[in-house]
């Protein structure tokens, strides 16, 4: 799996956005800080190979409705035989009104987010953080990952300044050290 993230990252790293998929620590910092197991609809942004949708899957209730909305073809192929079970859309996160109304829905208790957000250019993280925080209910929670280092980075900074001024509540987890790089979890409630 590693050498795919590799070579994906190599050939697109502004989609990618990671050399390594997530660790398990990682993953569920971001299932416990999304708060899965009390939301009745979830969508995952940018599963990648599914290493963050392993926890929500364990995480959420039953009878939740849950999918993913990934660009990447390749990753989508590897994340439909890891979890034939979950529902992924080849598709935008910028989509996710449209594609909530597929599902019968028109809000989300929670969206969990791995995109690869300061790599995207200011209009675009706009555009997604707009589409998100449109469709999340009120109380809803966004859920995205940083790197430790990247908070030095100003496209890091930026990106926290985006979310602050967008979400009423902005939050840090601890720093989950055993995640290559070390890395913490944005909670932003709407």
């Amino acid at each position: 799996m590693p050498h795919r993230f590799i070579r994906e990252f190599l050939k697109n790293p502004r989609t990618m956005g990671a050399l390594a998929p997530s660790s398990r620590a990682l993953a569920r910092e971001m299932a416990i800080q999304s708060e899965v197991h009390k939301a009745g609809v979830v969508v995952e942004f940018g599963p990648g190979s599914g290493s963050i949708t392993r926890e929500v899957v364990a995480r959420k209730t039953n009878d939740a409705i849950f999918f993913a909305i990934e660009m990447n073809p390749r990753m989508c192929e590897v994340f439909r035989h890891r979890f034939p079970e979950v529902e992924i859309f080849e598709d935008s996160a910028e989509n996710v009104k449209a594609l909530l109304q597929q599902k019968g829905v028109e809000k989300a208790n929670s969206i969990v987010s791995s995109l690869p957000w300061a790599a995207f250019p200011s209009e675009l993280q706009d555009k997604l953080l707009g589409a998100a925080f449109d469709v999340l209910e009120p109380g809803g929670i966004f859920t995205s990952f940083a790197y430790l280092q990247g908070m030095l980075l100003p496209a890091g900074q930026r990106f926290q300044k985006r979310l602050e001024s967008l979400f009423p509540q902005v939050s840090k987890s601890r720093i989950v050290w055993r995640n290559l790089p070390p890395a913490f979890v944005y909670r932003c409630v709407k």
